[in-house]
């Protein structure tokens, strides 16, 4: 199958009460096992790619990082019978004018760095550019931390404010809506309660679909009584490179001569689709590609 616009998978979550997952990718393997379990589900899923990750692959170039997976995500989508859609995660204005020309099927603009003003008419002219190439454009309002692997302090962190989150997404025709509700990038146990009774009034006051990042801190209970209040986009990480890496540091415990690394990656790619597939499952998106 060729690559999708999700959103229309995403609609009918937000219809139905269950969510669509997006699950990042730094490695082909990575990519390969996010289709992989897409397929065994018979599922609509979402392959995104962050600023950061594009850093790596292109070696130091985001943008030779977008060409390279533009390339290997409409391959790897070519592989399935599924619904997959390629998606840029936090990129800035020029990554995501690169990414809408290479083929990219939705695509987040991150404008947390710019004043109330300047996000607004960034983020609207980016949209405009966006749905006239068909593209699905998200953005953000408020701030879920990148730590990085270092402690973060709680009292930073920018919720969604109801009132703002109305106007944001009036002013700039997004389509899908990312909200900060407690959650934090890179976490690796799930220790995160979300502000759900925010979650209620903003999604009371806006119509578009909401998307939760940081899922992989954030308490699975959390998380399913955010699908049922109107969440239906859930962004995973850390949970994914968690099982990929886990399964090659086993592999090479065990065998300390192994030096061919299409035997350990192999085996990190199984155990990232196993996780992914989970999610899939956990997520009520099982058996909904069609």
């Amino acid at each position: 199958m060729t690559l999708q616009n999700v959103l229309p998978w995403i609609l009918r979550a937000q219809q139905d009460g269950w969510a669509v997952g997006a699950f990042n990718a730094n490695t082909l393997e990575q990519v390969q096992a996010i289709v992989a379990a897409a397929q065994a589900e018979s599922a609509p899923a979402i392959l995104q790619v962050s600023h950061r990750a594009l850093n790596y692959i292109g070696s130091g170039n985001e943008i030779q990082g977008l060409k390279y997976i533009a390339a290997i995500g409409k391959i790897a989508t070519e592989s399935v019978a599924v619904p997959i859609a390629l998606h840029l995660d936090h990129g800035t204005e020029r990554e995501v004018l690169q990414a809408i020309a290479l083929g990219f099927t939705s695509v987040m603009f991150d404008g947390d760095e710019l004043s109330y003003e300047e996000n607004v008419a960034t983020t609207k002219r980016l949209c405009d550019m966006a749905h006239s190439n068909g593209v699905c454009m998200e953005a953000e309002l408020g701030e879920v931390p990148k730590p990085d692997g270092l402690a973060y302090d709680e009292s930073a962190i920018a919720l969604t404010q109801p009132d703002e989150a109305v106007q944001f997404v009036e002013a700039t025709g997004i389509d899908t809506f990312a909200v900060a509700l407690g959650s934090v990038h890179g976490l690796k146990t799930k220790q995160i309660s979300l502000d759900l009774e925010r979650l209620k009034v903003i999604r009371e006051r806006v119509s578009v679909p909401l998307v939760l990042h940081g899922s992989s801190g954030v308490s699975d209970g959390d998380i399913q009584q955010g699908i049922a209040m109107g969440l239906c986009k859930i962004n995973v990480a850390t949970q994914l490179s968690q099982a990929f890496t886990g399964a090659v540091r086993e592999i090479l415990s065990k065998d300390t001569e192994l030096v061919d690394p299409r035997k350990y990656l192999a085996q990190g790619r199984s155990a990232q689709a196993e996780i992914v597939r989970e999610r899939i499952r956990f997520l009520g998106a099982s058996g909904k590609a069609n």
